[in-house]
């Protein structure tokens, strides 16, 4: 018999560091050192970084990884350029 405690789903917040380079996208979850995603869009990066966790977090035993849901609670956006940024 599963109590509630077990039934309820854990909830954890992880920093997501995300690079943009050569087209495409890659991240890395702080938390997990190891734990890397990559995806040619935002929404793949997201859906991959998805997999990663659970996979990450999946007890050695475990025949599947666990069920993981991303919600996206802030952004961060960090700009290199060789010319001077400014506002439009």
């Amino acid at each position: 018999m599963i109590d509630s405690d077990q039934a309820a789903m854990e909830h954890r917040a992880l920093h997501v560091d995300v690079h943009h380079e050569d087209g495409s996208y890659w991240a890395e979850v702080r938390e997990l050192p190891g734990c890397f995603a990559s995806g040619d869009t935002v929404a793949e990066l997201i859906e991959s970084v998805e997999e990663a966790v659970a996979l990450y977090l999946a007890p050695p035993e475990a025949d599947e990884a666990p069920s993981v849901a991303i919600e996206l609670a802030g952004f961060d956006l960090s700009l290199e350029s060789e010319k001077p940024l400014q506002a439009a």
